[in-house]
């Protein structure tokens, strides 16, 4: 990711968090809680699919097949 997608990233994280705080009943101290499922869901999906790639690495070959199992 190069500076300039990463201040892309930002500024539409700024404005999905206005929104927010626009146009929810939220207050500024429980906004947060949504917000941080989504970053928590974020990273756990980011985990998944880096473990993923290093079971599928491992994987034995089927013989029948010669694919990955």
């Amino acid at each position: 990711m190069n500076q300039q997608n990463i201040k892309q990233l930002e500024t539409e994280l700024w404005d999905a968090a206005d929104d927010l705080r626009a146009n929810s009943k939220l207050t500024a101290g429980e906004y947060k809680d949504p917000l941080l499922g989504l970053v928590l869901l974020r990273f756990a999906q980011n985990r998944f699919e880096d473990a993923k790639i290093e079971v599928e690495k491992k994987l034995p070959i089927n013989p029948r097949t010669g694919k990955k199992t």
